[in-house]
């Protein structure tokens, strides 16, 4: 039977060079890609193998679905999401626009199509494939957004593929990382092209040859190339080493001194229960402002009460962050408050169950929340000037980044993203003299683990919050870059750098296996 092959991206560059290479072995092709038909001058693009799509589009995936109907397509053996688009800068001057974009074109619809194009796949028990960069591995002050994006999606794909084991699927995940490779992206980003001399990097026809023959195997990640095969170890063996090098290469800005605040000023996402509420006690304790923001106007109204007691300027800031409009307010509202001494992205939200049979809403909310609100907030308040020049930037990120989560694979990308983030962003922001802690907490007694754990029997286990937001305020007082709270947290994040295999096995056995055997396949 003639194989039909899925690529998105594939008007221009690797996804083209893909096309043309496929097409010798004669599969039906389905070429995505945003150029009209007419725009594109090659034969491969016929009404019949190409389906035009912007896939920064809300709609895109709706449009594939329905284009897929027209042309009695039901069965796939490949699909390759290629498609990508990235930024070069300063992270102070990128658009909310351009960080919304990347995230919904490198991270968003491939996870979307993804579940619309599995039963697709499964009924050829075929393989998907995403390509996504050697830089994952490496800090990248210059287009962090871009590498948090392509993180997040390897730490989806990581939860998923394990999924699918478990559950017996026959179909294949597969993480493809090339490296910087001769196409017009480098333009596109923005990037200075006199200083990059993009002759250097191979072509599209040989990277996508390397990849061509990567898909041959049954390997679940690789990185292709020799060159971005040791950048893509360096990276992720010694990452401490590699960033810290980074940081003290960074020339140091030139920045005009700003009057010392008298009293320091922390602000802080999902302030209103657990580890929030903690750290807002925490920080109110020794002497901080708090300005404390949650969607649930009551409760904040109950902490803004408690925190009354230390004598310190607190405000809470009613926002919901999953919304674009709360985000702008609350960018607004944060200009009336003082400057900001340290800033905490704690607010997080989960979807547990198989990604299968997942509500695809409930997972955007997640992503929404985790990954974007973060990312949006903090270039807007580093646009706006309104972090102290020795301040502190916080995100939780979670102990799923060293073991995955299967059961909740969109909650684990967007972990992954966040701590991809927080690493490009601790280079980017060292010359000013401006620190990042990233944090990596297990299961904590909270009403978001009761609410999304299979099996709450064990919650005297589980560090209090209270524990938690007092090792951050300690890390934070020394200035500290990591922290994995516990030392039971830290022997998993060992396991899972050093046996992810077996890391996997024990996330499957402790979580995963629990949720199946509930009948919560579905999403909560």
């Amino acid at each position: 039977m003639t194989k039909t092959i899925l690529i998105t991206g594939a008007t221009d560059g690797i996804g083209l060079a893909l096309a043309q290479q496929y097409q010798a072995d004669n599969p039906r092709l389905v070429l995505i890609g945003r150029r009209p038909l007419a725009a594109v001058e090659n034969s491969l693009f016929t009404p019949e193998t190409y389906c035009q799509a912007d896939l920064a589009d809300d709609h895109c995936v709706a449009h594939i679905s329905s284009w897929l109907h027209e042309y009695r397509i039901d069965r796939l053996d490949l699909v390759i999401h290629n498609a990508g688009v990235g930024y070069v800068g300063d992270t102070a001057t990128q658009s909310t626009e351009n960080i919304q974009q990347l995230i919904q074109v490198n991270l968003w619809t491939p996870i979307a199509l993804s579940h619309l194009l599995y039963p697709l796949v499964e009924r050829t028990q075929g393989k998907i494939a995403f390509i996504t960069s050697v830089v994952t591995a490496l800090p990248s002050p210059d287009y962090g957004v871009y590498t948090a994006t392509k993180r997040a999606l390897e730490g989806f794909v990581r939860s998923w593929q394990v999924e699918l084991a478990a559950d017996g699927s026959r179909v294949r995940l597969q993480i493809l990382r090339p490296g910087a490779t001769r196409t017009n992206m480098h333009a596109k980003s923005g990037a200075d092209l006199t200083k990059l001399n993009t002759t250097r990097f191979p072509t599209p026809e040989t990277v996508a040859a390397q990849l061509v023959r990567a898909l041959a195997t049954n390997q679940r990640a690789t990185t292709v190339g020799t060159l971005n095969r040791s950048l893509y170890a360096i990276g992720h063996r010694f990452d401490d080493g590699v960033e810290w090098l980074l940081r003290r290469t960074r020339r140091r800005k030139a920045t005009v001194p700003r009057p010392a605040s008298t009293v320091p000023h922390c602000v802080i996402t999902g302030a209103a229960d657990g580890i929030g509420r903690a750290l807002a006690h925490a920080f109110a304790a020794v002497g901080y402002a708090v300005t404390g923001i949650d969607v649930d106007e009551a409760r904040s109204a109950q902490v803004e009460a408690e925190l009354a007691r230390y004598g310190t300027n607190v405000h809470f800031i009613a926002a919901d962050l999953a919304a674009p409009e709360g985000l702008s307010m609350l960018s607004r509202a944060l200009c009336d408050r003082p400057t900001i001494t340290v800033l905490i992205h704690n607010a997080g939200i989960s979807a547990v169950g198989t990604f299968t049979d997942s509500n695809l809403a409930r997972q955007r909310a997640v992503l929404a929340v985790n990954l974007m609100a973060p990312l949006l907030l903090t270039a807007d308040l580093l646009k706006e000037d309104r972090l102290t020049g020795d301040a502190t930037l916080v995100f939780l990120s979670s102990l799923s980044h060293f073991a995955g989560y299967p059961g909740a694979a969109v909650y684990a990308a967007t972990k992954d993203g966040l701590a991809a983030y927080a690493r490009s962003l601790a280079v980017a922001l060292a010359p000013q003299g401006q620190r990042v802690l990233t944090v990596y907490p297990g299961p904590t007694r909270t009403a978001h683990a009761r609410r999304y754990s299979p099996d709450n029997r064990s919650e005297h286990r589980r560090m209090l919050p209270e524990t938690v937001a007092a090792q951050i305020l300690a890390a934070v007082q020394a200035k500290r870059r990591n922290l994995i709270p516990g030392l039971a947290n830290r022997g998993v994040a060992v396991l899972g750098r050093m046996m992810p295999g077996l890391a996997e096995a024990l996330m499957v056995r402790t979580i995963y296996a629990k949720l199946r055997a509930m009948g919560k396949g579905g999403v909560r």
